[in-house]
């Protein structure tokens, strides 16, 4: 019975897996993504308690289910230019500042614009916020923003991009390559105008990643048929005996 449970648990963990890497192949030309890392990294054991003498006591351990770490990739990105001077990407580490609906959020995908109310937003409309944490109000002109984040229209300093880097802890996507974070720490890289971050996935480690966990998939499922078959026998046998 062990085995069977072993198996089971091990084909979820390689499910979890095969999630993550048809969510990154997917999202392989989606701007300023971040790859998702799942990973099995064993077995986890589990304490057997007892009662003995009016308490608990460990009496030994069994191997409950696979251990499966998740998280998400920070490396920077390749940079693909574009010319388009609302474009900006992040060289190095490093996160645009945002307002969405469910708050405030990162995001690498600099593919600003211009709204009507003369503020720079988000290839989905949201707020791309300044350092001091408000919208970013500009003049409908071309602009220039220097490495540093500084937004400059007509020769004169008008805003400073909200940029951060992220602590990779806690970290929860939000879809449409917006990220929240727990904790934040002061910029590190550099913005480039004219230019958007790709995807950060690797298609080649991804494709890897999936053929090991096919096979991982398969091997488990004949070890759960095979077990299932075997208690079949052994119930038949006692049923007889």
């Amino acid at each position: 019975m062990n085995a069977l449970y072993t198996g089971a648990s091990g084909l979820l963990a390689q499910h979890q897996i095969l999630e993550s890497v048809a969510g990154n192949l997917a999202n392989q030309n989606s701007a300023g993504y971040l790859s998702q890392e799942t990973r099995s990294v064993g077995m986890w054991p589990q304490t057997v308690m007892a009662s003995h003498s009016r308490r608990m006591v460990p009496i030994g351990q069994v191997i409950s289910e696979p251990v499966v770490l998740q998280g998400l990739d920070l490396t920077p990105g390749k940079m693909r230019t574009t010319g388009l001077y609302t474009d900006l990407a992040i060289a190095g580490n490093g996160f645009f500042t945002v307002k969405t609906p469910q708050g405030v959020a990162y995001t690498q995908d600099g593919r600003f614009s211009i709204n009507s109310q003369g503020e720079l937003v988000t290839a989905t409309g949201d707020p791309v916020l300044s350092a001091q944490g408000k919208p970013i109000l500009l003049r409908k002109s071309s602009f220039t923003v220097n490495s540093s984040g500084q937004i400059m229209q007509k020769g004169r300093v008008v805003a400073s991009l909200g940029l951060k880097d992220l602590v990779n802890q806690g970290i929860k996507a939000l879809g449409n390559s917006l990220y929240t974070a727990p904790k934040n720490l002061p910029f590190t890289g550099q913005v480039v105008q004219g230019a958007i971050n790709l995807s950060n996935s690797n298609m080649t480690q991804q494709t890897m990643t999936m053929m090991q966990a096919e096979q991982t998939y398969q091997a488990l499922t004949t070890l759960v048929n095979e077990e299932s078959s075997r208690l079949k026998t052994a119930g038949a046998l006692s049923i007889i005996a």
